[in-house]
C-alpha cells in the first residue's frame, strides 16, 4: 500500500524540516501549549476529545487534535519501545482525519496531517541515526536505535529508509533473523520497494544460507532495476550457491560483457562451466553403474564445457600474469578436470578410453608448470606438493614424483 505522504517524508530527510511558514508557526504555538502538559493531562484531553468525537464523528479537526496529542503522549515516554502503542493509535486517528479533510475544499487542511506525520517521523528516524553516529563508543545503544527506527515505520509505514536503517542496525547487533523480518515487512508495505532495499534483503538471505529465497528477491529487484550490476552480481552468487549452474553461466556471461576485465566474473564463469561439466560426468557415472546406456553426444557436451572453462581461466591468467591466486585456480581446474575424466575411464568403451586418457594427460601436463611455479613461491604448501606428486606419477615422471614426495 502506498501512503500519500511518502514523497514529503523523503524530502524532509534530505533537506530537514521544511514546512510552510504558516504551518510551522501554528504548529510551534500549539506545541508550546502541549509541551508542558503531563501524561495525565494529555490523557485527560484525549478522553475529552473522544466524547466530542462520539457526538461529531465526521469532524476532521477533532481527529487531528487527538492524533497530535497521541504523538505528544508517545514522546513523553523516555523508553522508545513504549511509544509504539500511542504512535499506532495516532496513525489510525490521523488517517481518519486525512480522509475527512480530503472531502473538504480547504487545501491547507489536507496538508496539516502530512506535516505532523513527517515532523514526528523525522524526530524518531533522526534520533535513531544520531544514536548510530555515536556507535564509536564502547557499547553502542543499538536497541534504542532499533526502537526509534521501528517507531518511524509505525508513523510512516512505507518509509523505505527507516526499514533499511532498522535492518542495518539489527544486523550490526547480530540479529540477522530480525533484520530479514524487517526488510520483508518493508516489501509488504511498500508497493515498489527500492532495488537497494531488496538487494540488502537478498544479501541477508544468502548470508543465512537461504539461496533460493535470495534468488527470488534478487530476481524481483532485477525485474525493475535497469541492469543494476550490484543486483546482477548478487543474483549470480545466489545462483551459484543454489547450484543453478546454467542460470549462473548465462548471467555471468552478461556481466562479463559489461565488465570484461572483471577477474571475479571471469573466474566465476569458468568455475560454473566446470561444475556444469562435472554434474554431467556424475550423471554419466550414475547411469553407467545402473547399466543405462548414454548417448555419445554427452561426452562432446562435457568436453565443450571444460574447453570453455579453460578459455576463461586462460584469459584471466593472460590478463593477470602475476596473480598467484589466478595461477592456483587455473592449475586446480586442470587437475580437477583430469580427475573427473578419470572417473569415466572404467565405464566407457575402448575408443572413449583412449580419448579420455589423452584429455587426462593434456590437463595434468597443463597443471604441472603452474603448480611448480606456486611451489617455488610457497615451499611449505603441502597441498600443492601432493597434487604435483599425483600428476607426476600418473604421467610416469618418476624422478619428479620422487622429488615431490620428498617435499611432503
Amino acid at each position: 500500500m502506498i501512503h500519500y505522504h511518502t514523497r514529503i517524508a523523503s524530502f524532509v530527510l534530505a533537506f530537514g524540516f521544511f514546512i510552510s511558514c504558516s504551518t510551522l508557526q501554528s504548529s510551534t504555538q500549539e506545541s508550546a501549549a502541549t509541551e508542558d502538559l503531563s501524561e495525565q493531562q494529555i490523557l485527560q484531553q484525549i478522553r475529552s476529545l473522544d466524547e466530542n468525537i462520539s457526538s461529531n464523528p465526521e469532524k476532521a479537526d477533532l481527529y487531528f487534535k487527538k492524533g497530535k496529542l497521541l504523538t505528544k503522549l508517545a514522546q513523553k515516554k523516555e523508553d522508545p519501545t513504549e511509544r509504539v502503542s500511542p504512535y499506532t493509535n495516532a496513525r489510525q486517528v490521523l488517517d481518519r482525519a486525512a480522509n475527512l479533510y480530503n472531502n473538504t475544499a480547504n487545501s491547507e487542511s489536507k496538508d496539516i496531517v502530512s506535516d505532523l506525520l513527517n515532523v514526528t517521523w523525522s524526530l524518531e528516524h533522526n534520533q535513531g541515526v544520531k544514536l548510530l553516529q555515536a556507535d564509536n563508543v564502547d557499547k553502542p545503544n543499538y536497541e534504542a536505535a532499533i526502537a526509534h527506527f521501528n517507531n518511524a515505520t509505525v508513523i510512516i509505514p512505507d518509509s523505505a529508509v527507516s526499514y533499511t536503517m532498522k535492518a542495518r542496525t539489527l544486523y550490526k547487533n547480530q540479529q540477522q533473523k530480525e533484520a530479514i523480518e524487517t526488510l520483508e515487512a518493508a516489501r509488504n508495505n511498500i508497493e515498489n520497494p527500492p532495488a537497494l532495499l531488496l538487494e540488502k534483503l537478498a544479501f541477508l538471505y544468502l548470508e543465512n544460507n537461504s539461496p533460493r529465497k535470495a534468488i527470488e528477491v534478487y530476481e524481483h529487484a532485477e525485474s525493475f532495476s535497469n541492469k543494476n550490476l550490484n543486483v546482477l552480481h548478487g543474483l549470480s552468487n545466489a545462483y551459484i550457491n543454489a547450484g543453478e549452474h546454467q542460470k549462473a553461466i548465462k548471467l555471468l556471461e552478461q556481466l562479463i560483457k559489461d565488465e570484461p576485465k572483471n577477474i571475479v566474473y571471469r573466474q566465476s564463469l569458468a568455475t560454473e562451466l566446470y561444475f556444469l561439466g562435472k554434474s554431467k560426468i556424475d550423471s554419466v557415472v550414475s547411469a553407467r553403474k545402473r547399466g543405462i546406456s548414454v548417448d555419445d553426444t554427452v561426452f562432446d557436451s562435457i568436453s565443450t564445457l571444460f574447453s570453455k572453462a579453460e578459455a576463461q581461466f586462460s584469459q584471466a591468467s593472460d590478463e593477470n600474469p602475476g596473480n598467484m591466486e589466478v595461477k592456483e585456480r587455473t592449475a586446480t581446474f586442470y587437475y580437477n578436470s583430469a580427475s573427473q575424466y578419470q572417473k569415466l575411464v572404467p565405464l566407457v568403451s575402448q575408443k572413449h578410453q583412449e580419448q579420455l586418457q589423452e584429455k587426462i594427460r593434456k590437463y595434468l601436463s597443463a597443471s604441472i608448470p603452474l603448480f611448480e611455479h606456486i611451489a617455488e613461491q610457497d615451499q611449505q604448501n603441502q597441498e600443492i606438493w601432493k597434487k604435483l606428486f599425483n600428476a607426476y606419477s600418473i604421467l610416469e615422471m618418476e624422478q619428479e614424483a620422487e622429488n615431490a614426495k620428498a617435499n611432503l
